[in-house]
């Protein structure tokens, strides 16, 4: 594994992990000594992933995530259950609606945002910052 000032043992949660740069992000951290918890909507491909971080020499854990509310907490509640706390949150859950412009599916625009920042941001993280694990991730960011 090549370790970089600042990742090594960080508990990484990272949302939208199971394609893209959620898994490419996941795949780099783990290299660099971080332990991933990896959330998406495909199970197969969480754990697949999971494996292949594994395999490889890292750490994973994951947790499907639908992008619901009690997803992210459940996110959060495992990294620290499996890891004793959660040092770093990536927000890289989305969806993108591929259509086009004058067919106006306006609702699949409003999912979009939604989940991107609705959902991901409003509720869950004003539990989070509220409580004690907001202590432990301003404790630990990777810029130190």
């Amino acid at each position: 594994m090549n370790s970089m000032p600042g990742t090594e043992g960080k508990v990484v949660a990272i949302t939208g992990a199971s394609s893209g740069i959620g898994e490419a992000t996941a795949l780099l951290l783990a290299e660099r000594g971080a332990k991933v918890v990896l959330g998406a909507r495909g199970s197969d491909r969480l754990e697949a992933l999971a494996a292949r971080i594994a395999d490889a020499g890292g750490e994973a854990a994951y947790a499907r995530h639908r992008c619901e509310t009690e997803d992210l907490s459940n996110l959060v509640k495992l990294a620290c259950e499996r890891y004793g706390n959660l040092d770093v949150l990536i927000n890289n859950a989305g969806i993108m609606p591929v259509s086009p412009l004058d067919d106006l599916r306006v609702e699949d625009w409003e999912d979009m945002i939604d989940i991107k920042w609705a959902r991901l941001l409003s509720g869950p993280l004003h539990k989070v910052k509220a409580g004690p694990l907001s202590r432990r991730l301003r404790r630990a960011p990777f810029s130190r």
